[in-house]
């Protein structure tokens, strides 16, 4: 059972590790070719021993602040200024939160494309910060156009 388990994980792993491979490989944002000794956010040779995928820390925050949550999330607050971005809300400064501008409909906050602080090429992306009243009233007209949408497929 333990084996079973062990081997399981690490297929996950290799399946996970394969497609954020790819995704970095497709992002828009970055200009890594894929070429294993390169940096995976500017292309260049890394030439330090202990590195292996960032040439140095300024390419790792950049690729964080723009496919980890945390860091984008933290990133939209502070291109905001920590306020609203609703035209003429005048919300407390500490009152903000961050919506993707895409509904995540339930896919999770894995790493990707998909936390773009600003929609790419393609259209993925983007981050919006809101009060928590907007927030909620953009959180409903989702989940009425996700309710709407399954009701129209039963039909």
């Amino acid at each position: 059972m333990y084996i079973r388990t062990q081997a399981l994980c690490s297929l996950s792993m290799t399946i996970n590790f394969m497609t954020t491979t790819q995704e970095r490989i497709d992002c828009p944002l970055s200009q890594w070719s894929g070429v294993t000794g390169n940096c995976q956010w500017c292309d260049t040779t890394i030439c330090e021993p202990r590195r292996r995928s960032w040439c140095g820390t300024r390419c790792a925050n950049a690729w964080a602040k723009n496919h980890v949550w945390r860091y984008a999330r933290a990133a939209a607050k502070r291109r905001a200024k920590y306020h609203c971005e609703r035209t003429g809300c005048q919300s407390p400064r500490l009152d903000c939160e961050v919506n993707h501008i895409q509904p995540r409909n339930g896919d999770g906050y894995d790493p990707g494309c998909h936390h773009h602080l600003d929609p790419d090429t393609n259209g993925e992306g983007g981050l919006e910060v809101l009060c928590h009243a907007h927030h909620a009233v953009v959180t409903k007209e989702q989940a009425q156009a996700r309710a709407a949408a399954r009701t129209q497929a039963d039909i």
